[in-house]
């Protein structure tokens, strides 16, 4: 099925991609209106939400159109239901809700880290080829070469690829491959990779 919207849901922006707007569209969110890549206030979402439509005039035709919400890896299938139920009350008539994971290139030998500087998902196969997908939040950890000697350790040698925005992501790029000679990859467009990774677009 084809789509005419994509929305990429992050703790720090809204990234949308509209059939009626030629470039992505970046909105910053709040603190905490998205919190370890969930919805934690309802009612200031929808208003986010709201206002970034409003300012990129597709607020008044939106009713029959289709979309794709991208979540991160972590959703259950009761946060997927829960967040179906938000973007209901915006009138589309088909709403896909997919995670991040989906658009990894994953094998035994690489790891993808989703970074945001309150929380990361790590992403890799096991040796019986299962997904494995671990959430921390950046606060149990008191410095960041903490964050670092985990994540040596969970990912034993694997190549890893980096995504999300803020500091710390560019602090864990600078770093890892130095410290612990793990090879470390970080995309030239990597607050927008996933978006523009996302198939199904007309």
């Amino acid at each position: 099925m084809k789509y005419n919207n994509i929305l990429h849901i992050t703790d720090d922006c809204l990234y949308l991609k509209s059939k009626k707007q030629k470039d992505i569209i970046k909105y910053k969110l709040s603190n905490n209106i998205v919190y370890g890549g969930r919805i934690s206030n309802i009612k200031k979402f929808m208003k986010s939400f709201e206002k970034l439509l409003s300012e990129n005039h597709l607020n008044n035709s939106l009713f029959g159109e289709t979309i794709k919400v991208v979540v991160a890896s972590n959703y259950t299938p009761a946060d997927i239901t829960f967040l179906k139920n938000i973007i209901n009350s915006f009138n589309y008539r088909k709403i896909i809700i997919e995670k991040e994971l989906k658009y990894y290139k994953l094998n035994n030998n690489i790891a993808y880290i989703n970074v945001f500087d309150d929380y990361f998902n790590i992403t890799y196969l096991d040796e019986y080829k299962k997904i494995n997908n671990i959430y921390m939040e950046t606060q149990g950890f008191l410095k960041t070469d903490d964050i670092l000697e985990y994540l040596s350790y969970i990912l034993n040698q694997k190549e890893v690829y980096l995504l999300g925005s803020g500091e710390l992501i560019k602090e864990i790029f600078s770093k890892l491959e130095d410290k612990f000679n793990i090879k470390t990859y970080i995309f030239s467009n990597y607050e927008t990779h996933i978006i523009t990774s996302v198939k199904g677009w007309i």
